[in-house]
């Protein structure tokens, strides 16, 4: 195995734990404040990296521009979308839909960078979308009624914010390919990316009338769950991503980046007590199997 394929399931396993700890948050403050505080918390953490680890905080003028505009795609747009789509969908479903960015972004490294597509990474490719078919379309029992499996009509609404989320993802991932491949510190990017997006979200706070009816700090077991979120999101899975894209393609990356809806499995059936629908089920093994392609 190699060590992009390490990175790159290391960050699809933080990032199942981001989306199990953001759907409490993204649910009670919506997706902008949300994202809003979870990119300070995650501000701090990736400065405590930088700063314990030793690194360098000087950055390439030409590396700079790519960055901010990974950003504005990849999280501004991506995160947005993704946490919305996680308010009406759960955890769960969301994931699933956020896995599509794997053949997006292979698509757009192939037809932009040129990056080739081997017969493996189309075959994975196509197990993957079939497993995300099947898992939103038969990946639910009857019978659960747990707040993680709720649906806030109409569908389509979801469905259509999970896909932007992941168009945003792999627009970012493309942008941001080749400043990785040229060797910028992970975690000095992460932060560059990060402090974008809060820049960005913290401007759209002026003209959040919903918002200023709230409370701009929540109770601390939520502030808890945004920090925890940040961590794992946009701190440990974010740096492992991008190190990963330092190594590996775009195509093979991003697929192996997208099994959180495999990851996730476990946690909802623990949290929930039942046991995930048989088209979940088989969807996860589809995604396995694309992913044993990529990596053995």
């Amino acid at each position: 195995m190699d060590v992009s394929a390490l990175f790159a399931l290391g960050a699809a396993l933080c990032w199942t734990m981001a989306a199990l700890f953001g759907h409490r948050p993204a649910r009670e403050l919506g997706s902008l404040h949300f994202n809003r505080l979870r990119m300070l918390a995650a501000i701090v953490i990736l400065c405590v990296l930088m700063i314990l680890s030793g690194r360098s905080f000087s950055l390439e003028a030409s590396h700079f521009w790519p960055l901010v505009l990974s950003s504005l795609f990849g999280i501004v747009m991506g995160d947005f979308f993704l946490f919305a789509a996680m308010r009406r969908l759960g955890p769960r479903r969301t994931n699933i839909l956020f896995a599509t960015n794997a053949p997006i972004a292979a698509c757009l490294g192939w037809f932009i960078l040129g990056e080739g597509i081997s017969f493996e990474v189309l075959l994975s490719v196509l197990l993957g979308f079939l497993g995300v078919v099947l898992a939103i379309i038969y990946g639910k029992r009857r019978d659960l009624a747990h707040i993680w499996e709720a649906v806030t009509p109409p569908l389509w609404v979801g469905v259509m914010l999970g896909i932007m989320a992941a168009v945003g993802q792999s627009l970012g991932v493309l942008l941001v390919r080749p400043a990785m491949a040229d060797g910028v510190d992970p975690v000095l990017a992460g932060l560059v990316r990060v402090l974008v997006a809060a820049l960005v979200f913290w401007a759209s706070y002026g003209v959040d009338r919903q918002q200023w009816q709230r409370p701009l700090w929540p109770g601390k077991k939520t502030l808890l769950f945004v920090a925890i979120n940040g961590l794992f999101g946009l701190g440990v899975g974010a740096a492992f991503f991008l190190e990963a894209l330092e190594f590996g393609s775009i195509a093979k990356v991003t697929i192996l980046s997208a099994t959180t809806p495999v990851l996730i499995l476990p946690f909802v059936w623990m949290r929930t007590g039942v046991v995930p629908a048989a088209g979940a089920w088989v969807g996860a093994l589809l995604v396995v199997a694309c992913s044993a392609v990529l990596v053995f």
